[in-house]
């Protein structure tokens, strides 16, 4: 049996009864204070936690940057160290395994990368720019997250480092959900973009790790900068060709389909559609 973590772990949620039940299982038994921040769920999901953890909490739906913050600013957490996870994530034995290593050591790193195995259609999508690192473990006290349109960063105060082992990604819940999620995403992003909000971060501060910094760097002083019908054909070259995600097969190039080009083709249409509000009679 894996030894205990000192690790409080939080998990996001909402109507994600398909998926609640594999991350819990992955974590039960290894950290003995999990908590689950819910936003309402209509389904079974609150049901299906109950059976591992007490500790549920529920908000109103808001940006994931704004619901982090809320967990790591009002919920009484058990230990120094914090996991996010996602519903749809789960870790690896190896991993856990690691993270008690790791955190016996007292280590000087505030926070930790972790890398994540995207599955889609039950295949590991380890090509296209997918197999990343994420910044999930991190010390409480020394980290928030900041939003940026359809997504959001951890920023950790001070050094951070990179574990070996993998957690998993693994959405149960079918495409037409995913399109839904990404068709709400969409406005998020089209209403930054319109509203030409930046990330409200010096990107070149060196007494702090903004999550994926490079990436991050590139899409506010990059990304934004290219016509926004563009954008979708560009990602989709990127992707699909120079970061080899031709090689994970049919299920690769569905994927890159519709997360490079659909997806941001939406963005482009949402921006315009936004823009054209204040014309209509």
């Amino acid at each position: 049996m894996t030894e205990k973590a000192p690790v409080s772990v939080i998990i996001l949620t909402l109507n994600e009864e398909e998926n609640i039940e594999d991350c819990l299982k992955s974590v039960f038994g290894w950290s003995d204070d999990i908590h689950i921040v819910d936003s309402f769920s209509k389904d079974s999901t609150i049901d299906i936690a109950r059976k591992y953890t007490q500790n549920i909490h529920q908000i109103p739906t808001a940006h994931w940057a704004h619901i982090r913050n809320w967990a790591l600013k009002n919920l009484l957490l058990k230990y120094e160290w914090v996991l996010f996870l996602d519903a749809d994530e789960r870790l690896t034995e190896e991993l856990k395994k690691e993270i008690v290593a790791v955190l016996k050591g007292s280590p000087k790193e505030n926070g930790f990368y972790i890398k994540r195995r995207f599955f889609f259609l039950g295949r590991w999508l380890k090509h296209g720019g997918l197999y990343t690192s994420v910044l999930r473990l991190f010390k409480r006290n020394y980290t928030y997250y900041v939003e940026f349109g359809d997504s959001e960063y951890a920023v950790v105060k001070g050094k951070v480092g990179f574990l070996r082992n993998d957690m998993i990604h693994e959405d149960k819940k079918g495409i037409s959900r995913w399109i839904e999620k990404h068709v709400k995403i969409a406005e998020r992003e089209a209403k930054r973009i319109i509203e030409k909000k930046k990330i409200g971060l010096e990107l070149d501060r060196n007494d702090v790790e903004i999550e994926g910094k490079r990436r991050v760097r590139i899409r506010a002083k990059i990304w934004d900068r290219i016509p926004l019908l563009l954008r979708p054909f560009l990602l989709f070259i990127y992707c699909y060709f120079i970061k080899l995600g031709f090689l994970d097969g049919k299920e690769g190039l569905i994927y890159h389909l519709l997360w490079a080009l659909w997806y941001r083709l939406l963005v482009y249409v949402k921006v315009r559609e936004l823009n054209l509000l204040p014309t209509r009679k």
